[in-house]
């Protein structure tokens, strides 16, 4: 009695604890009482603090909502307005006023875009939402938080839709993610192209083609090539192939735009196959990353594990040669960042020189990066004093 009238908030819960497990104990519940009475409890502060009375239309929308006392219509995306905040439909009419799309209304006097009059940009009358794409009588548009940059800086201030130029809205349709076509052009992020229409088609993610020319897929335009569009082919979704050569596209190498198109000569695509992943092989060559193997023998070569290869004669990481490994006893452990031969450690194929390779191992089977041996612990190939 003593400690509940000196300790009363103390032993207040204590005592709420005691009860929770007992329940818990008793019912055989999976999770606490206490737990779902801590939800109840923020959730009926959540309620009591929202600036909303509700959803507009909850099915189609959740950045729509009533004031709270339902003379305003508030828009706030995802209804997360405690972190993104809310704000008034300038004029909008709340008795009218109907849910579009996510972020789209109208009432018996505008159509609005989030919180924004777009009365001037589309046609009230004919306008609708498909996917994120919209549509009026009279064009095909994007809203201008969908689009890249590029093409928001291309909108005047004070607008909000992307008009995507010469695009029938009676025939648009999106192919893919990158690609959309109408009755007369095809559009390449949203933006059209100038291909030939009958004859075009996209050959993998890095290549397209029309009966006049191979093009390069650039992220937001195509480049025109001298491959030879009547016999080029797919390899796969990076590599193509013609009567002559296979090719390889790249926009960018290290983060740098170097918009690389290489080509390896090829005598036999018959010969072409893929070890793993990564290493393609054709005639007497295998290439890794757009990039030839120097040195190697390609009737021997195979993976050892991932982007590691090896020969008769080396060891690969990658395109790399591994100079003086061994190949006979070569091995990359559980982490590959590392490997060894009966010699040498290698960290992502470049030599350890302090690893001794007879006792390197993991310090644990976690996957972790720290190995050790007889005498160092490491840590990405670099001798660190962490404790084991």
């Amino acid at each position: 009695m003593y400690y509940l009238t000196t300790y009363p908030y103390l032993s207040a819960i204590i005592l709420v604890l005691v009860v929770n497990l007992v329940c818990k104990k008793v019912f055989m519940l999976k999770n606490s009482p206490l737990s779902y009475l801590l939800i109840f409890i923020f959730s009926a502060i959540g309620q009591a603090c929202s600036p909303f009375s509700g959803p507009v239309d909850k099915e189609k929308s959740d950045s729509y909502y009533y004031s709270k006392l339902k003379k305003e219509i508030r828009y706030s995306p995802m209804g997360n307005w405690f972190a993104l905040g809310n704000s008034k439909v300038d004029s909008a009419d709340v008795s009218s006023f109907e849910v579009i799309d996510r972020d789209f209304g109208k009432d018996k006097n505008h159509i609005f875009y989030q919180d924004h009059i777009i009365d001037d940009e589309v046609d009230r009358e004919t306008f609708e939402v498909k996917e994120f794409l919209c549509f009026d009588k009279n064009g095909v548009y994007l809203p201008s938080r969908y689009i890249a940059d590029h093409l928001r800086k291309s909108i005047p201030d004070g607008r909000h839709m992307y008009a995507i130029d010469q695009a029938n809205p009676g025939t648009f349709v999106k192919l893919d993610q990158d690609w959309s076509k109408d009755d007369a052009n095809y559009f390449y992020n949203y933006q059209k192209v100038d291909v030939d229409y009958q004859t075009f088609e996209v050959i993998n993610e890095h290549f397209a083609k029309d009966k006049n020319k191979v093009y390069l897929l650039k992220s937001f335009s195509l480049i025109a090539s001298d491959i030879d569009p009547v016999t080029a082919q797919k390899v796969d979704e990076r590599y193509i192939v013609d009567k002559d050569s296979i090719y390889d596209f790249q926009q960018y190498r290290d983060g740098v735009e170097v918009d690389s198109l290489v080509a390896f000569k090829c005598y036999d695509s018959n010969s072409i196959n893929f070890l793993g992943e990564d290493f393609l092989l054709f005639d007497d060559k295998v290439v890794y990353d757009g990039a030839e193997l120097s040195g190697v023998d390609s009737r021997s070569f195979r993976v050892v594990k991932n982007h590691y290869g090896k020969d008769k004669n080396h060891v690969y990481f990658g395109n790399r040669m591994i100079e003086g490994a061994d190949p006979e006893s070569f091995e990359v452990f559980e982490h590959m960042f590392y490997s060894k031969d009966k010699h040498h450690v290698y960290g992502d194929g470049i030599l350890i020189k302090e690893a001794d390779a007879e006792t390197f191992e993991p310090v644990d089977t976690d996957k972790s990066v720290l190995y050790k041996d007889k005498n160092h612990t490491y840590q990405w190939g670099k001798i660190t004093d962490e404790k084991i």
